[in-house]
């Protein structure tokens, strides 16, 4: 007989489910500190009471500070995956990288399965502290590199239904491109927060044409 995996209702599921849950929670508290006071100010202390529990509990799950953003950089991955694969060509991705520089002109988080997810402020914490830390620059680049392949596979996809042919050098500048308009997108929502719709999808309409529907950038 094949055993059953454990269910909510058994103990050893219920543990796992309090786990997970708990880690959520930490998560979710580090990345609001972090937010508001930046990495360094940030106190594992002043984690513990945003999350609602002891400090003692809480290195139970992480060890540092390090190891809360590690953990942000891997959940953010993940959220980047799922995202990759609910793209939209055309129109539907332009509005909904408008919709985000909009979330981020407002300061505010985008929120994905209910975690607040892309945030600008984190997005530059994170690379601040890569400068100085090797294993955060290092994670925060397998982050990028299973990024940019995601991107990359969800243009070659595109390409191939239209019956084009496979065009790896291109598909790498094209990804390129994307990642350098969203980035920049986010940067100039701090930047610049009161561009009007009309101008950021005005902008927006032949960078994605160019990298949804091009073989070849720059030709």
């Amino acid at each position: 007989m094949t055993p059953t995996a454990p269910s909510p209702s058994h103990p050893e599921g219920s543990a796992a489910t309090r786990a997970d849950a708990q880690r959520h929670r930490i998560l979710d508290a580090a990345q609001r500190c972090f937010v508001a006071h930046g990495f360094h100010a940030a106190s594992v202390s002043g984690i513990a009471t945003e999350a609602g529990i002891s400090q003692g509990l809480m290195y139970r799950y992480f060890e540092n500070k390090r190891a809360m953003i590690l953990a942000l950089i891997e959940r953010q991955l993940s959220a980047d995956q799922r995202s990759i694969g609910q793209m939209a060509p055309g129109s539907a991705l332009v509005e909904g990288l408008l919709a985000c520089y909009q979330t981020w002109a407002r300061g505010e988080s985008i929120h994905r399965h209910d975690t607040a997810i892309a945030s600008v402020s984190l997005y530059a914490e994170i690379t601040a502290e890569a400068q100085r830390d090797p294993m955060v620059a290092e994670v925060l680049r397998r982050h990028d590199r299973h990024t940019n392949q995601g991107i990359c596979a969800w243009l070659r996809a595109h390409d191939q239904a239209r019956g084009l042919p496979v065009d790896e050098p291109g598909l790498r500048a094209r990804t390129l491109l994307f990642r350098i308009t969203v980035e920049g997108l986010a940067m100039r929502a701090v930047r610049d927060p009161d561009l009007s719709a009309d101008e950021v999808r005005g902008l927006l309409r032949p960078v994605i044409s160019a990298v949804v529907d091009s073989t070849i950038v720059g030709e």
